[in-house]
């Protein structure tokens, strides 16, 4: 139901924003700004997350949710206009009872959710059937995602605890050679061990929190998409005119919009 770009714009923008500003930070902080590297921490910080993730989650849905981080990177566009053509053709031939044309337009409908209703309405299946498998599908896509999204929250919530448990190993450390080194050299350990906490906020802050809010955002573009498909299936199987089919998911995704802005546009500017 959507298009994925190569790259997504506010995404970049915000990284790209986001790693500039702490870099000016850090060159109006730090003379070396090599005390900011930390690859252990890092390791810590990351291997740990992941790890506690792993524990607390089956092992497939984190997979899952790291294979999606690509599609998060890409700009998303739904297709709203395709859809509905493909839409109101089956409206046509079936309103006609030209049930050859009509499956054979069903075959070239890109969407799978809307594919299988589309269908169903041909293979003459009875309404409510049709709509209890749609809300069916609808509720497995909402389930699926939010449990994706929750992963990322909960590892938002595990970095910066990761990061605090580095810098107490850091600062055990220094306290057992606490009499065999300077001034100096403490406070060299001491930034060491701090940038743990560094990372664990940063990865908390930075990259799993709002790519969780991105992703539960992008399920509610879906599913409000998903719910105008439902509404136009219900309309062809009524044999509803196509221009009346078109009129009416317009005006019910238009309304959508207008109560749930953060979801986004779906139609285009008239």
């Amino acid at each position: 139901m959507k298009r994925i770009s190569a790259t997504n714009k506010s995404t970049l923008i915000g990284l790209v924003g986001g790693l500039s500003v702490l870099g000016i930070a850090a060159v109006f902080s730090h003379q070396h700004l090599g005390g900011l590297i930390n690859l252990g921490g890092l390791v810590m910080v990351f291997g740990g997350t992941l790890a506690a993730t792993v524990v607390s989650r089956p092992m497939r849905d984190v997979a899952r949710v790291w294979r999606s981080l690509r599609t998060l990177m890409g700009d998303e566009e739904p297709e709203v206009d395709t859809e509905m053509a493909q839409l109101l053709e089956v409206a046509y031939w079936h309103r006609l009872g030209q049930v050859r044309a009509a499956e054979q337009a069903v075959e070239q409908v890109r969407s799978p959710f809307l594919r299988t209703g589309a269908r169903l309405v041909i293979d003459r299946e009875p309404v409510d059937d049709i709509v209890k498998v749609m809300q069916w599908r609808i509720a497995g896509v909402r389930a699926k995602e939010q449990g994706d999204a929750q992963i990322l929250r909960t590892m938002a919530a595990f970095a910066p605890a990761f990061g605090m448990l580095g810098t107490l190993f850091g600062l055990i450390q220094i306290l057992g050679n606490l009499g065999q080194v300077d001034l100096g050299q403490i406070g060299g350990a001491m930034s060491f061990a701090l940038t743990t906490t560094l990372y664990g906020l940063v990865l908390a802050n930075m990259v799993f929190k709002p790519l969780a809010i991105k992703m539960e955002r992008r399920l509610q573009q879906r599913v409000m998409m998903m719910n105008v498909m439902l509404e136009g299936v219900v309309l062809l199987f009524q044999r509803r005119h196509p221009a009346i089919i078109k009129e009416t998911l317009t005006a019910y995704m238009r309304q959508q919009q207008e109560a749930h802005p953060q979801t986004g546009p779906m139609l285009k500017a008239a």
